[in-house]
């Protein structure tokens, strides 16, 4: 049998596996964040399921789509650098959805939206979204003026991008995608489609769909586009005058307009969630769409320009899941309470980050989210707690496991409320 066909098999048993009963919707979600370097072999997969399977866990969220690039047959972006010791016919996200079948485990596909790379254009690999619309690049606000002016090109105008990056890399992980563009919108539905129409997982996971700081989304789609909207609201002397204002710096509108600017930014990645979310029924009516979101809803609303409240209220996600990865467990319970007050009949799945803290201190956060009646929890990450690592992580699974042995019974998921 050639690779080729063995791959289209794989896919099609996947299918055959889509209508195994799993545990019921209102069971809690104990679910591992999966990070692709989990994903590289069939090995490294058989381990991942049998330890989340003994462990108690009932979801994964793996991560498919990294920086632009897929762990699962792709008509669309370039298969992982990281998968080029593998043969080619070596489909990761087949082989975790027919091995986690077998042992009743959910798997919920997690692409990083609007993160598509690190700041570099040498290792940009062949078929990258970047090297063939370089333009689609969110501009740093200092590089406007001068990427307005010139039409972007590759690489000189990533390489450009990549320096405000690392001078902001407290906050900026890489290159985003602008989703102000158009075009940008409507290639992630594309991108989104062809998972969903492949393979049989049981959910999507929107994460870094945001904007990294408030420094960054000055391209010339968004600017245009933030420019009509404004005009369009402006007596005819003043927009005279703010065209030649314009005329000689295009930040003129944003500049003069900030909240509205932020507001405009701020609709952009609704409109991107709405939109994948519209799709993602359309494709799979039973898929459960969520989005990993910044847990202070503040800093999530201003800074990140997440809006995930709307998103809550409108019904365009299923769960939200906030990452609330403060040591303190006071703000931690703060943050899924305000959280779980603003699920509009949702879920909240609680994402804790295992990787930054002892297991006692994971396994006290998992009480308190059950304790405001989250509907679940999210661990980040599975790499973190696996036996794989040397040291004090060897046991966290099994402590893990017992935890959830010994709660189980005594636990009672928060029944689905209305919506008002």
């Amino acid at each position: 049998m050639n690779p080729t066909t063995r791959s289209l098999l794989l896919v099609v048993l996947c299918f055959l596996l889509a209508d195994v009963s799993l545990a019921e919707s209102r069971d809690e979600v104990r679910g591992l964040w999966v990070i692709r370097t989990s994903l590289r072999t069939p090995e490294a997969i058989d381990n991942l399921v049998a330890e989340a399977a003994e462990s108690g866990i009932n979801t994964l969220m793996v991560q498919v789509r990294g920086r632009g690039d897929a762990f699962y047959s792709s008509r669309l972006e370039p298969r992982s650098d990281l998968l080029k010791d593998q043969p080619p016919d070596f489909d990761p996200l087949a082989y975790v959805l027919v091995k986690a079948r077998s042992r009743n485990i959910r798997v919920h596909a997690w692409i990083n939206t609007l993160l598509v790379h690190e700041p570099s254009t040498e290792t940009l690999p062949r078929g990258h979204v970047l090297t063939r619309h370089p333009e689609w690049a969110m501009v740093p606000a200092k590089l406007a003026p001068l990427l307005y002016a010139n039409k972007a090109s590759f690489p000189r105008s990533l390489n450009r991008i990549a320096e405000v990056i690392r001078q902001r890399s407290d906050e900026t992980e890489g290159y985003y995608l602008d989703p102000a563009e158009p075009r940008v919108r409507e290639f992630l539905v594309q991108v989104c489609s062809d998972i969903l129409s492949k393979y049989a997982v049981d959910g999507l996971h929107l994460d870094y769909i945001r904007y990294p700081n408030p420094e960054f989304g000055f391209g010339r789609a968004a600017i245009d586009s933030f420019k009509t909207d404004i005009d369009q609201k402006l007596r005819a002397a003043e927009r005279k005058r703010m065209s030649k204002a314009f005329a000689k710096n295009p930040l003129a509108y944003t500049q003069k307009y900030s909240a509205e600017w932020d507001a405009f930014r701020r609709r952009q990645v609704t409109r991107l969630v709405q939109r994948l979310g519209i799709t993602a029924k359309k494709l799979r009516p039973g898929v459960t769409v969520t989005a990993a979101v910044a847990a202070d809803s503040d800093r999530a609303y201003a800074r990140k320009f997440q809006d995930w409240k709307l998103w809550m209220e409108e019904g365009f996600l299923d769960a939200l899941c906030p990452m609330a990865y403060t040591s303190d467990p006071s703000v931690f319970k703060n943050q899924l309470a305000i959280a779980r007050g603003f699920s509009f009949g949702g879920k909240v799945w609680a994402g804790i980050g295992a990787w930054q803290a002892p297991i006692d201190s994971t396994l006290e956060k998992i009480a308190l989210a059950r304790k405001i009646r989250a509907d679940g929890f999210l661990l980040f990450c599975y790499g973190a707690l696996s036996e794989d690592k040397p040291g004090p992580a060897v046991s966290a699974l099994a402590r893990l496991k017992a935890f959830l042995a010994e709660s189980e019974a005594a636990h009672q998921p928060a029944a689905a409320r209305t919506a008002f």
